[in-house]
C-alpha cells in the first residue's frame, strides 16, 4: 500500500518544494522588513494546500479503482493535474508577486530597503529619510501610512510602536512647493493626538505631521 502511495507523495512533495521556493523568491528584503511573519504564514498556507491535494489524490485513487484504470502514466498525469489545480491560486499569486517584486522592481525595492533603518524609541519601528514620492508610495501602501501629494519631495518618516500596548508614534516630514496650500492640525482626544505644522525653508514649504497614542 505504501509502495503504491509513494508516487502520489512524491508529487505532493515536489509541489510543496516548488511553492516554497516561489515563496522564498518573492518575499524580498523590503517585504521582510515590514512583514516578518510572511514566510512562516505562507509556508503554513502551502502545507494546507498540500494536505488538500493529498486528500484529492486519495479520492482520485478511489475513482481509478472504481473505473478499473490501471495505466500508470494516466494515473500520474491525473494526479499532477489535480495537484496543480488545487494549488493554482498559490502559483498565480506567488508568480505575480515574484515578477512584480523581483523581476520588474527588484533594484528599486532594494534601493528602498537600503534607506530603511530601525527606529529608536518604542520596542518596534522603522525610519527612513530622503525618500522620493514613488519610494514613499510603496512604503505607505505596505503600512497604511497617509497619502502625500505627488509634488512631495525629501520625504522622511519615523514610525514606532510598542507591539503589545496600543502606544505608537508616527512622524512624517516632507517638502512642497512654496505656493501649495497646507492645513495646520492641532487635535487631541484622550491618549490620541494629531498635529501638522509647516515652515518655509528657502523656496520650499517644509511640512511636519505627527500622530500618536500614549
Amino acid at each position: 500500500m505504501l509502495k503504491k502511495s509513494i508516487k502520489y507523495l512524491t508529487i505532493a512533495t515536489v509541489n510543496l518544494i516548488i511553492l516554497t521556493a516561489l515563496l522564498a523568491f518573492w518575499t524580498d528584503k523590503l517585504e521582510l522588513i515590514y512583514n516578518d511573519w510572511v514566510r512562516p504564514l505562507g509556508f503554513l498556507k502551502i502545507l494546507a494546500f498540500t494536505a488538500f491535494s493529498l486528500i484529492g489524490m486519495r479520492i482520485l485513487v478511489y475513482y481509478f479503482r472504481k473505473k478499473n484504470i490501471q495505466t500508470t502514466s494516466t494515473k500520474l498525469k491525473a494526479a499532477i493535474l489535480l495537484t496543480f489545480l488545487v494549488s493554482s491560486y498559490l502559483y498565480v499569486d506567488y508568480s505575480i508577486k515574484f515578477v512584480k517584486n523581483v523581476i520588474v522592481n527588484g533594484q528599486f525595492r532594494n534601493d528602498i530597503a537600503d534607506k530603511i533603518k530601525p527606529s529608536n524609541g518604542l520596542a518596534n519601528g522603522t525610519a527612513a529619510a530622503n525618500l522620493t514620492i514613488r519610494e514613499y508610495q510603496v512604503i505607505a501602501s505596505m503600512n497604511g501610512f497617509p497619502k502625500l501629494p505627488i509634488e512631495a519631495t525629501n520625504i522622511m518618516y519615523d514610525y514606532q510602536y510598542d507591539g503589545i500596548l496600543p502606544d505608537y508614534s508616527f512622524t512624517l516630514a516632507y517638502d512642497l512647493p512654496k505656493e501649495m496650500k497646507v492645513d495646520t492640525i492641532n487635535y487631541e482626544s484622550g491618549d490620541f493626538s494629531k498635529y501638522q505644522t509647516f515652515e518655509f525653508v528657502g523656496n520650499k514649504k517644509r511640512v511636519t505631521y505627527n500622530e500618536g497614542e500614549r
